[in-house]
């Protein structure tokens, strides 16, 4: 229990009692992550749902807006934050030094290359989440299971990169969940995960084809984007890991709205 409220301390604005916060509990909250993002995923259906009742000429697009927002609220704008640093420090020019890198990423002030960023990955939330169908063919509530499973996987991530990798400051606010994570606690995530996946596409809706689909794209945007940043910085932080949740639920949602699942039904 103590690691699911250190989850949602550190993953949420939802004000909670302050905790021992000692390093064994931060690092197994890794491996609660999933259940914040299935609890913000809950929200979205329910925000879906409400829009399509006040705003029935438009339910999606406020629906998309909305959700976004919700999103942001939920987070504190962490992951926007961690987003914004990661790409003033990493897509800048290659002649940087590490440690010029995580200086960037530690200074409060947003360069172009961040906003930049933000903006290009809100947008394609934006249109994706706008362009998610109600339903697929002949299967019912397809839109609400997307929006359910993306930041579950998006948390998912997080918690992959964690383990996956070396976190890279010899101190720092991501060290205990970083460098004390252990194998088992992203087993524990990958079940979390992939528990809410199968509620979402065997139970809300009948498309299990697309559930090995979602966890491979999710997979790959983590060990890309993990990878990446271990060959700049020399590890990931917790800057790095907003950052590829945010990335990968932008490409999930693409793939959610794209043809993909389309052809599964067919």
């Amino acid at each position: 229990m103590e690691s699911i409220v250190e989850a949602f301390r550190f993953l949420s604005a939802i004000p909670l009692p302050r905790g021992r916060g000692n390093e064994r509990t931060l690092a197994s909250a890794v491996a609660c992550f999933p259940l914040v993002g299935a609890v913000l995923g809950g929200l979205f259906v329910l925000a879906d749902w409400l829009c399509g009742r006040a705003f029935p000429r438009v339910a999606h697009f406020v629906a998309a807006a909305v959700i976004l927002a919700i999103y942001a609220l939920f987070t504190g704008g962490l992951h926007h934050d961690g987003l914004m640093d990661t790409a003033d420090a990493l897509w800048g020019s290659p002649r940087r030094t590490r440690e010029r890198r995580l200086e960037i990423m530690k200074d409060s002030r947003t360069g172009a290359l961040g906003v930049t960023a933000i903006l290009l990955v809100l947008l394609v939330e934006l249109a994706a989440i706008y362009s998610l169908p109600a339903r697929l063919g002949d299967i019912q509530r397809y839109r609400w299971g997307a929006l359910f499973v993306f930041p579950v996987l998006g948390r998912w991530v997080m918690s992959y990169l964690c383990v996956r990798f070396p976190y890279a400051r010899p101190e720092g606010t991501g060290a205990a969940m970083v460098g004390g994570s252990r194998w088992a606690y992203l087993l524990i995530a990958t079940a979390l995960a992939g528990g809410a996946l199968a509620a979402a596409f065997t139970w809300l809706v009948w498309l299990p084809l697309l559930i090995p689909i979602l966890a491979l794209a999710a997979w790959l945007v983590a060990e890309l984007a993990g990878a990446w940043a271990t060959r700049r910085l020399g590890g990931v932080t917790g800057d790095v890991a907003g950052a590829a949740a945010m990335l990968a639920e932008a490409a999930i949602l693409l793939m959610l709205a794209s043809r993909i699942p389309e052809l599964l039904v067919k």
